[in-house]
């Protein structure tokens, strides 16, 4: 309602302006009567003109120069009915359906002007687009009493921590005052970004950048040997799916034989809790990156008990806006004016922002004893079809119409929907409503050593590795649910 108070403002603005140039801003000889009169036709020639090219529908959020075509076509269009008026359907003189020429021409120009300077004025004021409107629910609260208790004056390490998941805890363990928080990543670039921007807050006297590989033994033992971390959150990890099932030996190395390197040093410098952020994909795994995850919780809780050291995992499915998820692709598709591409438009996923996911990360560490799997209440799944159209919507356009959406097909290694394993059957409830501890049942330490030199041999075989092979090492655990 507000938005067409506003554009009928305009249109009724560019019409006396119109006027008042026309006549060197000096009364019209008709007089002001009947030239407000004739602001009625003009006024319906103007809006038929925005509901025939769509320009009352497009927000101020979607505004940008490439939408300049469409209000040049609305005043076109009314100018031109306007010419029509006088020249060929009108044969008196009335100034109520024919103002001269050259009015009803300025009138154009300057009603097009209005318009999209409106709009682009509105953009201003305007939030940017918050993936948190994407969730349909509300967010799970971060930096809460437990969280500051718990990480205040400890000495805390990440690991990832340029990455998405890495930099917000980060963020929310520097806000709570910890003794020392060691950001550790492989790459210099994400450490620079993340450690830069930590400087300029409160207590960016505790920051310890290390540029460091987590399956670096030599180094992670001489790093947690110095800083001795309360807790070290594991959020490095190798995450895009049909990347890894182009890689699966890497994600084997880095995602499940790192993480035991790490936990192997970490319970040597008794670290009092290691978190390992896992996936939803870990459940009856799949794909390279999914097995690969599921390696990594079965290697840390096998160490679990064996000294002072709580080790534990989280597991979450797919968050919004991190690097590489399929939030920024959709933005930037949007636009460009499409289309957005979606795999399937069966395909499900569970969501979490980054934050309320590294929050609850971060309360779930506070609550380990030492061998949970910690899963995430993250709410009912969306279809990314249903995300894409909503993207589309919040920017102000039509999904299928102002915006085409296409269908590419399954990706290798995804599954058309994940599970989180949260029933009562299948979890335990912790204090924190949306905190689970999942009952998975963890392989006899014969078992975990003989599968760990397994997994030796094959990150060996490089580029040799295949998908299959890896599958192989969890056979029970990739069928699905009877």
């Amino acid at each position: 309602m507000k938005r067409a108070l506003a554009d009928s403002a305009v249109l009724l603005a560019a019409y006396l302006a119109a006027f008042l140039l026309r006549f060197d801003f000096g009364e019209p000889r008709w007089g002001w009567g009947p030239v407000l009169l004739g602001f009625g036709p003009a006024f319906l020639l103007g809006w038929a003109g925005l509901w025939l090219f769509r320009c009352h529908r497009l927000s101020s959020r979607a505004i940008s120069l490439r939408n300049l075509p469409r209000f040049a076509c609305a005043a076109g269009f009314t100018v031109i009915c306007q010419l029509a008026l006088r020249y060929v359907l009108v044969g008196d003189a009335s100034i109520y359906l024919r103002p001269p020429a050259s009015v009803a021409m300025m009138a154009g120009v300057l009603e097009c002007a209005g318009l999209l300077g409106l709009r682009y004025l509105r953009r201003l004021q305007l939030r940017p687009l918050d993936v948190a409107d994407l969730l349909g629910r509300d967010e799970s609260e971060v930096g809460t009493p437990a969280v500051r208790a718990g990480f205040h004056d400890k000495v805390v390490m990440i690991t990832g921590a340029g990455g998405s998941i890495g930099g917000e805890l980060a963020r929310q363990v520097l806000a709570a005052g910890p003794a020392r928080l060691i950001l550790v990543d492989i790459s210099e670039a994400a450490l620079y970004l993340i450690h830069d921007e930590l400087s300029a807050l409160p207590g960016a006297e505790t920051l310890v950048p290390v540029v460091g590989n987590c399956g670096d033994r030599a180094k992670m033992r001489a790093l947690l040997m110095r800083e001795r971390p309360d807790f070290l959150l594991h959020a490095a990890a190798y995450k895009h799916v049909p990347m890894m099932e182009l890689n699966p030996g890497e994600a084997l190395r880095n995602n499940a034989l790192a993480t035991r390197t790490l936990a192997e040093e970490s319970q040597a410098a008794q670290v009092g809790t290691f978190v390992l952020i896992s996936t939803d994909k870990a459940i009856r795994p799949i794909s390279a990156m999914g097995i690969s995850k599921r390696l990594a919780e079965i290697f840390v809780r096998d160490l679990a008990g064996g000294g002072t050291t709580h080790f534990c995992a989280v597991r979450f499915g797919n968050v919004l806006g991190s690097s590489g998820s399929v939030v920024p692709r959709f933005r930037a598709q949007i636009a460009k004016g499409g289309p957005v591409t979606v795999t399937d438009p069966r395909m499900e996923r569970y969501f979490m922002t980054i934050a309320e996911a590294s929050g609850l990360v971060l309360q779930a560490a506070t609550l380990a004893q030492g061998g949970e799997i910690f899963v995430l209440d993250m709410g009912r799944p969306m279809t990314i079809l249903a995300l894409a159209e909503t993207m589309i919507r919040l920017s102000g356009l039509r999904p299928h119409k102002d915006i085409p959406i296409r269908f590419t097909g399954i990706r290798p290694g995804e599954k058309l929907s994940e599970e989180l394993g949260i029933s009562a059957a299948h979890a335990e409830r912790t204090g924190h409503a949306r905190i689970f501890v999942g009952r998975i049942p963890q392989l006899p330490h014969p078992d975990a050593e003989a599968l760990l030199a397994r997994c030796n041999t094959l990150s060996e075989d490089g580029f040799r590795l295949t998908v299959e092979t890896l599958r192989n090492l969890l056979p029970e655990e990739g069928r699905p649910t009877p």
